[in-house]
């Protein structure tokens, strides 16, 4: 499976498609890179015998889970799965008079 990451990894290389390019892919890209190297590892070691969806339904259905065996359609379920982080926008807030203690 280390091996699985590692190819994964690797053919984001920008260097790639740019002779100028970095060996390791933006780190703005760190979404859709780990997706990918996930879903490799993911194939892999359904591929080993190593992972398996047991007795899972899909909320509200009697649908059993499966991980999907096309390398595409194993994405969008392992995007589909990850967590994203979501921030509330903050905003400045300043004091009108010093506090005193």
């Amino acid at each position: 499976m280390i091996a699985a990451a590692v190819e994964a990894l690797a053919n984001q290389s920008p260097l790639l498609s740019d002779p100028n390019g970095g060996l390791l892919p933006d780190v703005t890209d760190i979404m859709e890179i780990s997706a990918h190297v996930a879903t490799a590892v993911v194939l892999e070691a359904v591929k080993q015998g190593l992972a398996e969806v047991l007795n899972e339904t899909r909320p509200g259905t009697d649908d059993k889970v499966s991980i999907p065996t096309d390398f595409d359609e194993c994405l969008q379920w392992v995007k589909a799965q990850m967590w994203r982080p979501e921030y509330r926008p903050l905003r400045l807030v300043e004091e009108k008079e010093p506090r005193t203690v």
